[in-house]
């Protein structure tokens, strides 16, 4: 069995030195000049931390961008709506694997740094827009419910590595309580949580517009994979169906794709209404739904309705609409022991391989619906959505044989 180092703990993650410090260790002035050349351009995706004896071929420095509307106290992230956007880069090792099926995904954090707006639109769009790859992109990932900054980074990382690719990932952090628990009000813990967590995605939809409004300014929207998981699809479906002016500059340019990962949203609502007002606002809009979630369970019980992203015993399928591209992920391949695929809640984004494949390599490369038919990962299910199979995870070389989608806009 494969050991990893883990540098920081998880609890200590949001509360990370940033290389604004200069008087700092010469060793961190190494890896400013790292990433200073990875900001260039000049490297597709990762370099060698030169001089580190830990960095090596296999575990080359990588950076994974964030925007956190959550505030700080005494240095810390906490989970309360801030005053401004935090800007900001995570440098990390990044980890390679040879099945994407893997249990796990190491993430060790190098540093960070803490970035000017201006200065975040100028990074990213240097890692974006290069002459040597027109059709290059970036995924703008919102977490779900109960996640804290330091669980948004490792999440966006270990879902970056486990897609098996080296496209740019942006994780929006909104201050969620970062666990599944909080004080118990009538005597319900989850829902206590839950609750909170709801409130506080509310509260944040300025803020992504905000966030959003920063990503288009450095890379435009066509080169944005908007990607919502959990209660992060409400938060981004009620935001975009309901910000005029950000509405107004969507249609004008319209997002590579939005796509809503086991969205926790009222499935009426989301069918009926969010999905038909935000279809003019990108080129693609994707709905990941499954039969087996047990967290959305959870919260078709709190909320006494039916969720978008779960496909229950009373339903015939997922929800199916002429505005989306629905996907039946419930027997995708999910990197889990049995152990945990059998007790777990079956949730968590970064482990579920086969999604994560159609989401950047079918979706983000824009290649046609019928591309997982031509690779044998999902078959179309009478209702017209797409059901993936159980299998082996193709090569991301694979979807290259695919057809490019033409405008679906």
């Amino acid at each position: 069995m494969r050991t990893f180092r883990r540098l920081p703990s998880l609890a200590a993650l949001s509360a990370l030195p940033t290389l604004s410090a200069l008087s700092a260790l010469p060793a961190r002035l190494a890896l400013l000049a790292v990433l200073a050349v990875l900001a260039s351009g000049s490297l597709s995706g990762c370099a060698a931390l030169a001089g580190s004896p830990a960095a090596s071929a296999s575990r080359p420095v990588d950076t994974l961008f964030y925007i956190s509307a959550r505030a700080r106290e005494a240095g810390k992230s906490v989970p309360r709506l801030a005053t401004a956007l935090e800007y900001g880069l995570v440098i990390t090792y990044r980890s390679t694997l040879a099945d994407p099926n893997e249990g796990r995904v190491a993430f060790d954090v190098v540093d960070s740094v803490l970035l000017t707006r201006d200065a975040f639109i100028a990074q990213l769009r240097a890692r974006v827009v290069t002459p040597a790859d027109p059709d290059a992109f970036a995924v703008l990932y919102t977490h779900g419910f109960a996640t804290g900054l330091g669980e948004a980074w490792e999440h966006s990382a270990s879902s970056r590595t486990r897609a098996r690719s080296t496209r740019p990932w942006i994780v929006f952090a909104w201050p969620s309580i970062g666990s599944g628990v909080a004080w118990p009000r009538e005597g319900v813990i989850f829902s206590a949580a839950y609750r909170a967590d709801s409130a506080s995605a509310v509260a944040s939809r300025g803020a992504y517009a905000a966030a959003l409004g920063t990503v288009r300014d450095a890379i435009g929207g066509s080169r944005i994979l908007a990607v919502a998981h959990s209660l992060g699809g409400q938060l981004i479906g009620e935001t975009l169906a309901s910000d005029t002016a950000l509405q107004v500059a969507l249609r004008a340019d319209p997002l590579r794709a939005i796509a809503f990962v086991s969205p926790d949203i009222q499935a009426a609502r989301f069918g009926d209404t969010i999905a038909p007002r935000i279809r003019p606002l990108s080129q693609r809009v994707v709905l990941y739904a499954s039969s087996d979630d047990r967290m959305l369970a959870m919260s078709e019980v709190v909320n006494d309705s039916e969720r978008a992203g779960y496909i229950g015993d009373s339903k015939c399928g997922p929800i199916v609409r002429d505005v989306l591209e629905t996907v039946d992920m419930t027997d995708g391949a999910y990197a889990d022991s049995d152990l945990i695929h059998t007790f777990g809640t079956r949730h968590a984004l970064r482990r579920k391989s086969a999604v994560l494949f159609d989401l950047v390599h079918v979706v983000g490369d824009q290649h046609v619906a019928s591309c997982r038919a031509t690779l044998g990962t999902a078959a179309m299910l009478p209702s017209g959505a797409w059901k993936l199979l159980k299998g082996a995870v193709p090569s991301p070389d694979a979807a290259l044989q695919c057809a490019a989608a033409s405008s679906m806009h």
